[in-house]
């Protein structure tokens, strides 16, 4: 994920944000970059893209061929940001800015509870992994692409995207126990793997 970038003005709480992301490792199906990130959101901000691509379960290979062979069948953005200010909304110095979206099989995507499920893999995954949150909010979308005309033997296609923000409350790492911030980012990609449609991953376990 590159080496940590220090940069003198740097506050050093979220110098150790940066260091705890890009030390951070994750399955192997996730393919995660740090990027520029927006500008005039916060003083001081960390992003980074992330694809699941390999190791497909049957439902995210077939929603992907249906996608075309160039688009990974789940990908988005997260994003860190830290004002020493607390702007009021956040109800905290941290806000994390997220979004992803993921193909689906079509059956899937005509469901009207997909986006209620698709925030609550968000909300929950959080939960499990520990990662604490307050002041949450976001959308939840789903469409059906239909084709038409000389399109028509292409198979129909759905998708869900997430866009979501929330204030992390950090708590001080115990016994061993990743940053909250490495919290935050895992329970996030481990969203985009299920939105996918992988398998449950554990360390040392081979996946075909």
């Amino acid at each position: 994920m590159g080496a940590v970038t220090e940069l003198k003005s740097t506050p050093d709480v979220f110098r150790a944000v940066v260091r705890a992301l890009e030390s951070a490792r994750f399955r192997p199906e996730i393919t995660l970059s740090r990027i520029a990130p927006p500008r005039g959101l916060a003083p001081h901000a960390i992003s980074f893209a992330a694809e699941v691509g390999r190791s497909l379960s049957p439902r995210a290979a077939r929603a992907h061929d249906a996608a075309g062979p160039r688009e990974a069948p789940a990908s988005g953005r997260f994003v860190v940001l830290y004002d020493e200010s607390c702007p009021q909304p956040w109800q905290g110095p941290f806000r994390i800015v997220s979004w992803f979206r993921s193909r689906m099989d079509t059956e899937m995507g005509r469901d009207e509870l997909l986006t209620d499920v698709s925030w609550a893999w968000l909300t929950d995954t959080l939960g499990e992994h520990g990662a604490l949150f307050t002041a949450e909010g976001g959308t939840a979308s789903r469409t059906v692409e239909r084709h038409y005309g000389s399109l028509t033997d292409r198979a129909d296609v759905a998708q869900v995207e997430v866009r979501a923000s929330w204030t992390p409350v950090p708590q001080p790492p115990q016994g061993g126990a990743p940053h909250w911030a490495e919290s935050h980012l895992r329970a996030w990609t481990h969203v985009l793997c299920t939105a996918a449609g992988l398998p449950p991953h554990h360390e040392g376990v081979a996946y075909v």
